[in-house]
């Protein structure tokens, strides 16, 4: 755990460009964050993952087709944000400057942070095609530190970017709109279940039903989220998400929170 914990301080310790700019200028304040990053958070927080996956330890649980199948799907799931996002940012992923400007089209008119929301699914998918204590101890921690560093980020942006602060009002961290209500997940479950019942009643055992449904759902769910934001304006970006229809105000006509 020492190497994954060192690279998790040194890539937190990236996330202040705008203060080691103000200290050595523009191109000393890349050049620290590079360095943190590319050269030392990364490649500690890397070696410690491998560490983890290669010890020693028994399985805190069986890992079958049903853990594997879904951990797979997890995986290319979350693989997807990951590269997209790597793709809008290009070199400002590992080389950002007080000059950059505020990246908010692509996936980033959706959530803030892609790349970190979608290696949580990818580390949620890890976590169960190996379930053993280190491995998942490196999981639990990989998630904090995606987290971390997204608020820590963002503290940075606020003083590169001045127009991050409306950026932040009205697009989401981790999780879009679209899946905010509380009933944004009911069709696709229903869906799901009703996928695996069908299975089911063809000859499937339970959970082969179940995992061949889910692989089934993921490229649906995604084709039914892009329909509905093209159906209803509200939840487009740049535009307030108004879920009014899916929640009841009180007697006294006070609304929920978003």
């Amino acid at each position: 755990m020492i190497p994954l914990l060192t690279g998790f301080v040194l890539a937190g310790a990236s996330a202040f460009t705008a203060a080691y700019s103000r200290r050595w200028g523009e191109r000393g304040g890349r050049l620290a964050t590079s360095l943190l990053r590319n050269v030392l958070g990364i490649p500690l927080y890397f070696y410690g993952l491998v560490l983890a996956w290669q010890a020693a330890a028994p399985l805190l649980f069986a890992s079958g087709a049903v853990n594997l199948g879904l951990g797979w799907i997890l995986i290319v799931a979350g693989a997807v944000p990951v590269i997209i996002g790597h793709l809008h940012l290009g070199w400002r992923t590992h080389m950002p400057s007080i000059g950059d400007s505020l990246m908010s089209h692509g996936l980033y008119a959706y959530v803030r942070h892609p790349i970190y929301a979608g290696s949580l699914l990818v580390f949620g998918g890890l976590a169960l095609l190996q379930p053993d204590a280190p491995w998942l101890l490196a999981c639990a921690l990989s998630g904090v530190f995606f987290t971390v560093m997204g608020r820590l980020e963002e503290i940075d942006l606020l003083q590169r970017m001045p127009e991050y602060r409306e950026y932040m009002a009205r697009v989401p961290r981790f999780i879009p709109h679209v899946f905010a209500s509380r009933w944004g997940w009911l069709c696709p479950l229903l869906g799901l279940a009703m996928g695996a019942g069908v299975l089911y009643l063809w000859g499937l055992s339970l959970w082969t039903a179940i995992l061949a449904a889910l692989m089934l759902a993921c490229p649906i769910t995604i084709l039914w989220g892009l329909m509905t934001l093209r159906r209803y304006p509200q939840l487009q970006p740049g535009k307030d998400a108004d879920f009014s229809c899916c929640r009841k105000s009180d007697e006294k006509g006070e609304g929920h929170d978003r």
